[in-house]
């Protein structure tokens, strides 16, 4: 996606900029028609973000604010019309009751009807799959399998003739092709990746990949205009006389803002703001110390986490350090707050109280409520019908208020944090415990494996803001300006990095094998309870896919475990020996990586590990397999790749590490190499034991003869 994204920035920094004028200069057509339509109406679809959505009632995007900005430009008065998926934002641009659509692509039935601008930006569709498909590597693979697509999107027609043997389903929003993706009702879903990415990050979506993008530029179909009706091209004259008043630094922010992945924004502070931060010299932060993956307090007393990742950016833009306090638990943060011990909250939600000392800015990070209950509890599809049931919620957190007021058939009971919530429950002393679902994933994975699960899930969100003492009016300004310049990419990318298990609504399995028994054999239940319980025998085969998944994964890595890779390294080898297809092995091994944990610490040693497998998964293509197989051993497999592609592959890979400097989490620079190990695939007695043990001989060569480099397995004759 890095290529992507250069040649995107680079195309709209290269668009027309040229006979730039402080003023616009309509003609008399022009004026005429901004006389009868003192307010233009404009198309504002609800879930195509980045460009185009709607959040809390508000029109957001990148075409979204560029539409604002022109029409400033121009002196014009605008009017989104939203509520309308984008089939019925046709319809109504075809009623007349819309003037102009702004994130339009051209299509040759299009052109007979529409009046269309020229391109103000590069669209490109992918096709996007599971993480863990293999069968489709190209488009064509796509025969027989079902496909997700735009209801009324030009592409839709011209992809349904282009592969005829593929099963389309059309839906209305992009996000309901992303949901019937993740869940298995589709194969594969086709959209923009920049949306698709966007609208993963903020539902949660972690089971989904690139699998490549599709070539339709033949069909027209390749960048976003914006279009009039036929009759008045006028108005798309407006709008583009207005886009060639817009200033390269004008274009350079709105991009920064919505899809550069750069952690260096050049925010424009005002004077009064900049002259705060210098007379300020330093920021003190009230943190949660045990609220991990969000915050918390490692052994050393390091600020770690999620937040702490944003907040390294903001340290960047203010050019003065944020210092976190020090507390035990989060009642004294709070404390320490009231107090005016610190200026701002990382990490907090708004609530009556807080309001007497902090203003808050807008959410950066939003995440699902849920529940963890002991295992033998069965999936609860309703909070609301638990009756007096004593859930534990963290003492002092904002939805310990909101949960005892919206649900007074709840006994909420006060607990000291995350672990000692938790532990109640596996005691016995509390039914549930309520957290976000990234804090209890994190804390069950790390500390109550095969003893807590994730039962139920609340509507509401927790919506994290920044909290900033109320009598710092100039600080809450810049912390706006900065949680609105944050990218999406750059906030998706900080919460991929420590979430990778995702929710599901589903059952226990064991206890659902015990109720669909009990089902068969009091079957007076009825046809109600039969479907009832036909819906929950779906969740669970879907519950049991998803269970797999994660047990082949590598926690640390993400990438895949030992046992994984042999069972899929078998089926590969089978295939390339009846195929008769090339198919060969890498073995890496990180050089001198225990001086690396006695030198640095264990810690840093992770994050080199993590950074190892980054490296190795930007190399790779979709259908070769990188899995961790020891402490600082990988291996990766490559299908259809004979011995010399993956010497070739090897050598870069080995380059690329070499010129790496990784940052601990103490602030130290370092600097590591590997040692890698190479063979092929040779006759039809090699099986994955043989073809590993080749490599790893080759591996030991290359370590015994100097490290950082790349060594050969040659059969002896």
């Amino acid at each position: 996606m890095s290529k992507f994204f250069a040649a995107l920035l680079i195309y709209l920094l290269l668009l027309p900029v040229t006979g730039f004028s402080s003023e616009l200069i309509l003609s008399d057509q022009e004026k005429h028609y901004l006389k009868k339509h003192p307010v233009i109406k404009v198309s504002n679809e609800m879930d195509w973000a980045p460009f185009d959505f709607v959040k809390n009632g508000v029109p957001k995007g990148y075409s979204v604010d560029l539409v604002r900005l022109l029409a400033q430009k121009a002196g014009i008065k605008i009017k989104f019309v939203n509520g309308y998926s984008w089939y019925e934002l046709m319809e109504q641009f075809d009623k007349r009751n819309i003037d102009l659509m702004h994130a339009m692509s051209k299509s040759e039935e299009r052109v007979k009807k529409y009046h269309f601008s020229q391109p103000y930006m590069p669209w490109r569709l992918s096709y996007i799959l599971r993480d863990n498909e293999q069968s489709i590597n190209s488009p064509a693979d796509f025969k027989g399998k079902k496909i997700a697509i735009g209801k009324g999107w030009s592409s839709t027609k011209v992809l349904k003739k282009r592969y005829p043997e593929a099963i389309f389903i059309d839906y209305e929003t992009s996000l309901q092709m992303l949901q019937a993706l993740s869940s298995g009702k589709v194969d594969i879903d086709i959209d923009n990746m920049l949306v698709a990415n966007y609208l993963a990050t903020e539902n949660i979506i972690t089971n989904i990949k690139q699998g490549g993008f599709l070539d339709l530029q033949d069909a027209g179909i390749e960048s976003l205009h914006f279009a009039s009706h036929k009759d008045t091209p006028e108005l798309v004259s407006i709008f583009e006389k207005a886009y060639e008043l817009i200033t390269p630094q004008e274009k350079t922010s709105l991009q920064k803002r919505w899809f550069v992945d750069n952690n260096k924004n050049t925010l424009l502070f005002s004077k009064p703001e900049t002259a705060y931060l210098e007379k300020k010299k330093i920021i003190t932060m009230c943190v949660d110390p045990d609220f991990a993956p969000f915050e918390s307090l490692d052994k050393n007393g390091q600020y770690v986490g999620i937040t702490a990742d944003f907040f390294k950016i903001f340290q960047q833009e203010i050019g003065i350090p944020i210092k976190p306090l020090k507390t035990r638990t989060w009642t004294e943060a709070i404390q320490a707050a009231k107090n005016r011990q610190c200026d701002i909250f990382s990490l907090a939600m708004e609530t009556e109280d807080r309001k007497q000392y902090m203003n808050f800015t807008s959410p950066y990070l939003r995440f699902p409520l849920v529940m963890a209950t002991r295992m033998d509890v069965a999936f609860i599809d309703d909070i609301r019908r638990l009756k007096k049931s004593k859930i534990g919620i963290v003492k002092g957190y904002a939805f310990n208020e909101i949960i005892r007021k919206k649900y007074p058939n709840i006994e909420v009971v006060d607990v000291e944090n995350i672990n000692d919530g938790l532990q109640k429950v596996v005691n016995g002393e509390l039914f549930g415990f309520v957290e976000t679902i990234a804090s209890i994933s994190h804390a069950i994975q790390r500390d109550f494996v095969g003893e807590l699960k994730i039962a139920g899930k609340f509507p509401e969100k927790w919506a994290f803001s920044i909290g900033v003492r109320n009598d710092a009016p100039l600080l809450l300004n810049i912390f706006e300006k900065m949680v609105k310049a944050l990218p999406p990419a750059t906030s998706q990318k900080i919460i991929n990095k420590y979430i990778s298990v995702r929710y599901e609504q589903k059952p226990d399995y064991r206890l659902l094998i015990w109720v669909l028994v009990a089902a068969a054999i009091l079957g007076f239940f009825g046809l109600y309870h039969y479907r009832k319980l036909s819906k929950i025998n779906k969740q669970l085969h879907i519950l049991k896919d998803n269970l797999q998944e994660q047990a082949n994964r590598d926690p640390l890595t993400g990438l895949y475990n030992r046992r994984y890779f042999h069972n899929i390294a078998n089926d590969l080898i089978n295939l390339a020996h009846r195929e008769k297809i090339p198919l060969s092995i890498i073995m890496v091994d990180i050089d001198f990586f225990k001086k690396i944990n006695d030198n640095y610490g264990h810690a840093a040693g992770d994050i080199i590990i993590q950074r190892m497998a980054d490296i190795m998964l930007d190399f790779i293509r979709k259908s070769d397999i990188v899995a961790r197989i020891g402490g600082e051993e990988f291996v990766i497999l490559l299908p259809n790749t004979d011995l010399q592609g993956a010497v070739k592959l090897a050598s870069k890979l080995r380059e690329q590490v070499a010129e790496e400097t990784v940052k601990t989490t103490h602030g130290d620079h370092v600097q590591f190499t590997i040692s890698l190990g190479v063979a092929a695939l040779e006759n039809t007695d090699t099986t994955i034991d043989t073809l590993l043990n080749n490599a790893d001989k080759a591996l030991y060569q290359a370590k015994h003869s100097g490290k950082n480099r790349v060594n050969v397995y040659k059969p002896t004759i």
